[in-house]
């Protein structure tokens, strides 16, 4: 399988607390874009990105060993452009599902998505594996230093969507409220 990759590179500031090797999808299905992105040059699907997962995959477990040799946990982050994108979906599904099989609870995943909670009820196939997300739109005026990066984006570990999940299908009205 292709998929369009902009860039695999080990990056300290992707997770809150562990060095990561970033995956940077290439293309972006928001619509407006975030004004203020981090990576407009990821925006466009751009098929000179193309690559095979098994090379992505060797590419991510080759930087992952490296830092894991210095570090004793460390992070996997899927980044963007929009991993969640039609386009760039079965890729973080594949990769983060391989990465836990061969690493285990050695690499925490962390996806970032312009999408909120009740976007991803219809993808949850595809997020299986991942352990941490920041969701959101990357607002400018909201810009803060430090983590998540806009004031409006919310940082939620699995258990906690997976919560969200439950209640949402059971029918009853739920409020996800984030505390800092």
């Amino acid at each position: 399988m292709i998929f369009l990759i902009n860039t695999i590179r080990v990056f300290f500031n992707d997770h809150p607390v562990y060095p990561s090797v970033s995956v940077y999808f290439q293309g972006c299905d928001a619509i407006p874009k975030c004004v203020g992105c981090h990576n407009p040059e990821t925006w466009d699907f751009d098929e000179k990105f193309a690559i095979n997962y098994d090379e992505i995959l060797s590419i991510s477990v080759e930087k992952l060993s490296f830092l894991l040799n210095g570090f004793s946990k460390v992070a996997l982050a899927f980044v963007g452009g929009e991993p969640l994108s039609e386009r760039n979906r079965e890729c973080v599904k594949l990769l983060s599902r391989d990465v836990k099989k061969i690493f285990g609870s050695k690499v925490l995943t962390i996806l970032y998505t312009w999408r909120e909670p009740i976007d991803l009820l219809p993808l949850k196939d595809y997020i299986q594996s991942i352990d941490e997300f920041v969701l959101g739109r990357f607002e400018i005026s909201l810009k803060e230093d430090g983590f998540p990066a806009s004031k409006n984006q919310m940082y939620l570990r699995k258990e906690q969507l997976e919560e969200f999940f439950m209640t949402f299908e059971g029918g009853k009205a739920y409020v996800l409220e984030v505390f800092k």
